[in-house]
């Protein structure tokens, strides 16, 4: 006979492990099911380090996520004392365009979505690490913060676990049914059943939702450290915020030096080529570090150093860029909850709360009616 429980949850990632966490803390008897070890570097919830902001999603319709994902943050530290999770950097946002709609209103000290614009004379003065010119200008979040997905995702499953939840990792999902009295996955280990479950499979999301009609994809990506050639304090935390670049042919990204990871890291969205997650080259190799070293002779010369390390990583996409927090239209016991299109981390906390709500109740308060998916069923 299936071990029963009350909702399992397929891929303990980023949302997966936060999604086990909220469900748990509610009382529910939980099963997570991970095929990789926990955490993992197969996805895209890996590398130590991941951006966070409030100002760009003031008055579009992540608003109402970003600010209850910081709130969950700063719970999450709270509950579990790894205060290491979110450190506040304050975030760079740089840009050439002469104007940015999510820049374009106005922004008073105090309040919520506050940010500073710089021109490119404030840049140099204050941050003499970046190497720009005309037409460059900024958008300076002071709330912007680095968050640590490794250590997120191990105290939401330590939490999870503490509170009554079932992880097992290195297990994978050969199956799963759903009918309208319960919901079946068979894995490599065990048959189990359960009343709900949720899919947070990141990258597989495709796969397992291929009837639907709605084409996802993978791309792997790349990045990596270096260590600056000189003035390495101006790299650290207290220095330098995390920020981004409009370029071409994407968006380059940075973070400060952490005392746990040796070396500057530096990345590129946007770039990667559509792949199978399940067959595809992990290894890094010199186009990787090329694309990175083309960011940092072009932006940060002095910080062209030694390789320290590269490493590859799946973005996961829709056809629209915007993820799926929505019930399953065939399955109404079966709940949505990704891919994150590139950008989710920052927003986990809400997504996994929202599934949770989903999950446990059939809906939820948070605003996500843009993330239904409705819209994709929908397209022509």
């Amino acid at each position: 006979m299936a071990q029963s429980f009350d909702v399992i949850v397929i891929g303990v990632g980023a949302v997966g492990s936060a999604t086990c966490h909220h469900l748990a803390k509610r009382g529910l008897k939980v099963l997570g099911l991970e095929r990789f070890a926990i955490p993992h570097a197969q996805g895209g919830s890996h590398g130590n380090s991941r951006q966070t902001k409030i100002a760009p999603y003031i008055g579009g319709p992540y608003e109402g996520i970003i600010l209850r994902a910081y709130q969950l943050w700063r719970e999450l530290i709270a509950e579990s004392g790894q205060s290491d999770i979110m450190v506040t950097t304050g975030f760079l946002d740089i840009h050439r365009q002469s104007e940015v709609s999510s820049y374009a209103r106005d922004s008073k000290p105090g309040e919520v979505g506050f940010f500073e614009k710089l021109d490119l004379l404030e840049i140099r003065n204050r941050y003499p690490q970046f190497q720009l010119s005309e037409p460059y200008w900024a958008a300076y979040d002071p709330v912007g913060a680095l968050l640590r997905p490794e250590l997120a995702i191990t105290t939401y499953v330590r939490m999870a676990m503490q509170n009554g939840a079932t992880i097992l990792g290195n297990t994978q999902v050969h199956s799963w049914q759903a009918t309208s009295s319960g919901v079946t996955v068979q894995t490599d280990r065990d048959t189990y059943s359960a009343d709900r479950l949720v899919l947070c499979a990141g990258p597989w999301t495709g796969k397992l939702l291929s009837t639907l009609g709605i084409t996802m994809t993978a791309n792997r990506m790349s990045f990596g450290w270096v260590w600056p050639l000189r003035d390495q304090k101006d790299y650290l935390p207290e220095s330098l915020p995390c920020w981004c670049i409009d370029d071409d042919p994407g968006i380059y990204y940075g973070f400060p030096m952490m005392t746990d990871v040796p070396g500057y890291k530096i990345g590129l969205h946007w770039y990667g080529r559509d792949v199978d997650p399940d067959n595809f080259d992990r290894q890094p190799n010199a186009d990787d570090e090329e694309l990175i070293r083309v960011g940092l002779r072009k932006f940060f010369p002095a910080a062209n150093g030694p390789l320290l390390g590269l490493r590859t990583c799946l973005y996961d996409h829709t056809p629209d860029d915007v993820p799926i927090i929505d019930t399953h239209p065939e399955h109404d016991r079966v709940t949505l909850c990704g891919p994150l299109c590139g950008a989710g981390f920052k927003f986990v906390p809400a997504y996994a709360e929202a599934a949770a709500d989903l999950a446990a109740t059939g809906s939820t308060a948070l605003p996500i009616d843009f993330l239904r998916i409705q819209r994709l069923l929908e397209s022509p």
